[in-house]
């Protein structure tokens, strides 16, 4: 039992800003005192990070000030965990793994890693060619079998992993006024998809009844491929009326179009297995 489930045996809960609050002396109790970071931030990785993130960058440092220099930035931005997240991944994705580095990025990944699971804060971090981005988490079984399992199912599916990825990202960064855009994501992730795995050029919604043949091949009774077919088909009215020709969808539903998007990929290629 760690110390916020003990608290909660007493009665005692934290709220949100207790549990970023907690977050934040953990996560920096650990980057302030690791030692030997003289040579962890070079010179051009400071410019980098200064650029990518937006922050004024001094041409009287010294190289190994630039260390202190990026840690005062993660500092003055953590006001809450959303706004620090985007700040803290650039600082990890600037740095090259070099020989004489005492950290390596996959080191800064496992601090937050460790400090968001030790706080009961839903988030998940995933790779990318060497590059890591994070996005909140929702129901654990979920993100498990339909997020994360099917990042490594689709290395088979290159151009569906790349959409795949692309919406994550965007899910990551979604706002009331991106939600429609998102929501297009998933729908464009699918359908690339449906390419991929059935050879064709034809659009998700032209692939429908190949998509129901494929069902009836697999032995999947009428009852619920009728069914399964009616749910791609609502998918795409739903695309067509809100997201793709519109700007209508609310971001309270991008996070079940996301889980619906993840279902249909993750029952084709598990038929395909079996």
């Amino acid at each position: 039992m760690d110390f916020i489930d003990y608290r909660e045996k007493l009665g005692i809960a934290f709220s949100d800003k207790e549990l970023e609050k907690l977050f934040f002396i953990r996560l920096f109790n650990v980057l302030d005192c690791l030692d030997s970071m003289r040579n962890q931030i070079s010179t051009i990785e400071y410019f980098t990070f200064c650029k990518k993130v937006g922050c004024p960058a001094s041409s009287y440092l010294r190289p190994g000030e630039y260390w202190d220099a990026v840690m005062d930035v993660l500092h003055k931005k953590a006001t809450s965990i959303k706004s620090f997240l985007p700040y803290y991944m650039f600082f990890i994705n600037v740095q090259k793994d070099e020989n004489y580095k005492v950290w390596k990025k996959e080191g800064f990944v496992n601090i937050i890693c460790d400090c968001l699971k030790e706080t009961h804060i839903q988030y998940e971090i995933l790779e990318e060619k060497g590059n890591y981005f994070i996005f909140p988490k929702g129901v654990e079984e979920f993100d498990k079998e339909l997020i994360s399992n099917n990042l490594l199912w689709l290395k088979d599916y290159p151009a569906t992993h790349k959409a795949w990825i692309s919406a994550l990202k965007s899910y990551n960064e979604l706002t009331e006024l991106t939600a429609s855009e998102t929501a297009d994501n998933f729908r464009k992730a699918l359908e690339r998809f449906f390419q991929e795995f059935f050879c064709s050029d034809k659009s998700l919604e032209n692939l429908k009844s190949v998509y129901g043949d494929f069902l009836k091949e697999k032995g999947i009774p009428s009852e619920i491929s009728n069914n399964l077919e009616k749910i791609l088909e609502l998918y795409n009215r739903y695309m067509n009326n809100y997201a793709k020709h519109h700007d209508k969808v609310s971001k309270n539903v991008v996070e079940y179009i996301m889980y619906q998007t993840g279902n249909l990929i993750r029952l084709l290629i598990t038929l395909k297995q079996d």
